[in-house]
């Protein structure tokens, strides 16, 4: 059903180990008393947004299987975050800071507006440096489906000064583990997820029509 639904393989195992978790604490013997149990077990446990996950996926087995109560099951609220406001002086403060494949990597993803997981899937291949134009293809896209996007002439020379020097016997320009650990040494709060919402805050504040931006 989840696979129908164009969910991540990583997705699809994190919700059979909740399921497992909770058949397994309820014994396969599902009843009301045994749900209420396990769930206020959960919330001793848990943060409200963990706390959520479980009951999501417990609540589409429940529909699965046609239990009777599963409607009544509502979900935690998750406390809203203050939104994050990434500035073009956060940027550059880190790449004051940053290697030459991080650096890259930063560019690259904060003047494109490529999600993380896509930026840590690049190969070569996906990049046409004079063109300045990367090509998203559809199985490492969220959306599954292929797209361009475009990246600046600053990320274009750092991109060719990087790969006249790169010795890596890895396919991806910008493996996840690497760069993970890489800017946690260079910034405490932010990651290259952020890059994504740099793009997107920027270019509001430059006054790019939103249909241009997506």
């Amino acid at each position: 059903m989840l696979q129908l639904s164009n969910v991540s393989n990583t997705e699809i195992q994190k919700n059979m180990s909740r399921l497992k978790r909770f058949l397994e604490a309820t014994s396969y013997r599902i009843n009301d008393d045994r749900i209420i149990i396990y769930i206020n077990e959960l919330k001793k446990i848990y943060r409200p947004k963990t706390v959520r996950h479980h009951l999501t996926t417990i609540k589409r087995f429940l529909r699965f299987v046609r239990y009777p109560s599963a409607e009544s099951i509502k979900p935690p609220k998750v406390p809203k975050r203050r939104k994050i406001v990434v500035k073009p002086d956060h940027i550059r403060k880190i790449l004051e800071k940053a290697d030459l494949q991080t650096k890259t990597a930063i560019l690259v993803s904060a003047t494109s507006g490529i999600r993380a997981e896509e930026l840590y899937k690049l190969t070569i291949e996906d990049i046409d440096i004079e063109g300045r134009i990367i090509y998203v293809r559809a199985e490492i896209a969220k959306d599954y489906e292929d797209r361009v996007t475009f990246f600046s002439v600053e990320a274009q020379r750092a991109l060719e000064e990087y790969l006249s020097i790169r010795r890596s016997n890895s396919i991806y320009l910008f493996p996840e583990g690497t760069i993970r650990k890489k800017i946690r040494k260079y910034s405490k709060n932010l990651r290259i997820k952020h890059m994504r919402k740099f793009f997107s805050q920027q270019s509001d504040r430059l006054g790019m029509p939103t249909a241009i931006k997506k």
